[in-house]
């Protein structure tokens, strides 16, 4: 009879416990993705400081297809920090979907483009960085020039 009681008591903690369990994995994947967005912010900075200009992808690359656009920007920040894991959210689910994905080159996020003038990402309080789908369920995350990550909901309200 104790036993039951034990199996019964145990059985409700773990059944009130559950749910906590899943807003803890969204707290620490938006975490993840916040810190996926800092280390491409720092890289782009690194870069910026050190070309004096943003990053200018080749005129070809407007033709290229989606994997080899996220290769070059991979491939140019990897020296500057932002490695392939930087740029997949881990609430992502499109590479859940398709784990063959995560062979190429994926990023859950799209970088901007300014022109080469070396003040042009500093001005307008334009963003850097924006997720590509709203992952955590309000609005995708934006990153502005000065590394402050913000939702596409409220792009100059909370953070």
């Amino acid at each position: 009879m104790e036993l039951v009681i034990t199996v019964a008591v145990v059985a409700v903690l773990a059944s009130l416990a559950y749910p906590s369990f899943n807003g803890i994995r969204k707290r620490a994947q938006k975490a993840k993705c916040i810190g996926n967005m800092r280390v491409i912010h720092s890289a782009l900075d690194g870069y910026v400081l050190e070309k004096n200009t943003w990053p200018q992808m080749p005129e070809m690359a407007f033709n290229w297809e989606e994997e080899d656009y996220f290769k070059w920007w991979i491939d140019l920040l990897d020296d500057y920090g932002a490695g392939p894991d930087s740029w997949l959210c881990p609430a992502d689910k499109v590479f859940e979907i398709n784990p063959k994905g995560l062979k190429g080159h994926n990023s859950s996020y799209i970088p901007a483009l300014f022109n080469n003038h070396q003040y042009t990402p500093f001005r307008w309080n334009q963003p850097w960085l924006v997720e590509r789908g709203d992952f955590h369920g309000k609005g995708a995350h934006v990153m502005m020039q000065d590394g402050s990550i913000a939702t596409s909901q409220s792009p100059w309200g909370e953070r």
